[in-house]
């Protein structure tokens, strides 16, 4: 049974739709501008806390570029890209964990990409002053534009919550959203994961999504 409910509802994939904007407006245009091949945005550097949906910025702008029959790479596997050019697309996450090795890969790909027209779009936790890269990798970083991801407010989570929810096809009351906000991390992708968690075990036991039923699931996950 419960491999039942879990294999019955799965989280909707990351898309510029369903991004809660909050006070990220300007930094959505941007990223519009660069979906569009805009000359000036071609590189951007997106970091924030955990969380604050840089992830979810980074893989909704490779699956729109995907759709529009751009070549996507997720990884510095320069060898998997049989050309580079103005349809290139690199989206590196967690820049801030790159080995030695691997920066040297990454600023060779960076040049490639400056000289054929390509794009980047790279992610990471920390601003450029706090990231302990290669000088050479850094200074690539520092020519292009950064944008610090904001996380939501309480407001701003309320609604990203009933919005996952009506995307997953399950309601959940506001009473309850507050009481997970007042009791459970706060990062939004941990709160979205608690809601689809929330949603199975209520399936399982046919049961509406209540505060009761809350406390008795993370019981259970205890």
């Amino acid at each position: 049974m419960h491999q039942l409910a879990f294999q019955l509802k799965s989280a909707p994939k990351p898309t510029l739709e369903n991004f809660i904007v909050g006070q990220n407006r300007e930094l959505l245009s941007t990223i519009g501008r660069f979906l569009c091949g805009d000359q000036n945005t071609r590189f951007i550097y997106l970091w924030g806390s955990s969380g604050a949906g840089k992830t979810h910025l980074m893989r909704a702008s490779g699956a729109a570029m995907t759709a529009e029959g751009c070549h996507v790479c997720y990884d510095l596997k320069s060898d998997d890209v049989p050309t580079f050019d103005a349809n290139t697309c690199f989206c590196i996450d967690n820049v801030d964990d790159l080995e030695h090795h691997e920066q040297i890969i990454f600023f060779n790909i960076y040049n490639k990409l400056r000289d054929c027209g390509g794009r980047m779009l790279v992610v990471g936790q920390q601003p450029l002053s706090n990231l302990s890269l290669r000088a050479d990798v850094l200074t690539r970083l520092s020519w292009e534009l950064v944008y610090q991801v904001f996380p939501l407010d309480d407001i701003q989570k309320t609604q990203a919550m009933v919005e996952y929810a009506k995307l997953c096809g399950f309601d959940v009351p506001k009473e309850v959203i507050a009481f997970i906000l007042a009791r459970y991390p706060r990062d939004l992708s941990s709160l979205l994961a608690l809601l689809g968690g929330l949603d199975r075990y209520s399936l399982e036991l046919k049961r509406g999504i209540t505060i009761p039923l809350i406390k008795s699931f993370l019981d259970l996950k205890d």
